[in-house]
């Protein structure tokens, strides 16, 4: 009985002895390995370059020195991302997916107006993106909350948008949509725009002014 228990604890110390030098070996091969691959993904106003650079990877460190909250936070700093999450496997691959936040318009100064309130200069012009051509009167940190429930393929419809109030409403806008139509739509109305690509057909060509501030009538524009 002795000599079993001592060959069962020798084993097992033999047992455990492997585990911890395969444990230090792994430790130590893991600080060899560097980042060999980096993929961005979900990126589309922001370039892979611009995410590497702000990653603070660009020179391919070790793979044990990338800190994922870290470049994560890094990666935040730029006000077009909205969030970001990184993924690492033991072969050196790195998967950086964005999400950034929406440009909703350009103002008058030129300025693009972001999702998240925040507002950037772009050294390029962007297409497909309205421009607010006069000032709202105290409601553009409202405009943008509102505007946010437009869908994309929509947003890419409007052309301009202008501060229209009137007596029943101070929050009302005039959106002038891309075929030559005007809108009228109210801060507390807005998810209605999205119904554009639905009614337009209905249109039957017809130039006019689409009202869905009140009562969502359509008035035909005369030749003047």
């Amino acid at each position: 009985m002795r000599k079993k228990k001592t060959r069962i604890k020798f084993k097992k110390f033999i047992i455990i002895f492997i585990i911890i030098l395969l444990a230090v070996l792994v430790f130590f091969l893991y600080r060899l390995i560097k980042v060999k691959n980096i993929y961005v993904k979900g990126n589309n106003l922001l370039k892979e370059y611009e995410i590497i650079e702000l990653a603070s990877l660009k020179d391919y460190p070790y793979l044990y020195q990338v800190n994922s909250k870290k470049v994560e936070n890094d990666i935040k700093t730029n006000p077009l991302v909205k969030n970001v999450k990184i993924k690492k496997t033991l072969l050196g691959k790195i998967t950086i997916i964005i999400e950034e936040n929406r440009i909703l318009y350009q103002d008058k100064d030129g300025k693009y107006a972001l999702s998240n309130n925040e507002k950037i200069d772009l050294e390029k012009s962007l297409l497909g993106i309205p421009t607010l051509i006069n000032d709202p009167d105290g409601l553009e940190e409202k405009l943008i909350q509102k505007m946010v429930v437009i869908d994309n393929d929509i947003l890419q419809r409007i052309s301009e948008i202008e501060y229209r109030p009137n007596d029943l409403d101070r929050e009302r806008f005039m959106f002038y949509m891309s075929d030559g139509n005007y809108v009228y739509v109210t801060l507390s109305k807005m998810n209605l725009i999205n119904s554009y690509n639905e009614i337009y057909p209905t249109l039957e060509g017809k130039k006019g002014i689409l009202y869905l501030d009140s009562g969502n009538h359509f008035e035909i524009k005369n030749n003047n």
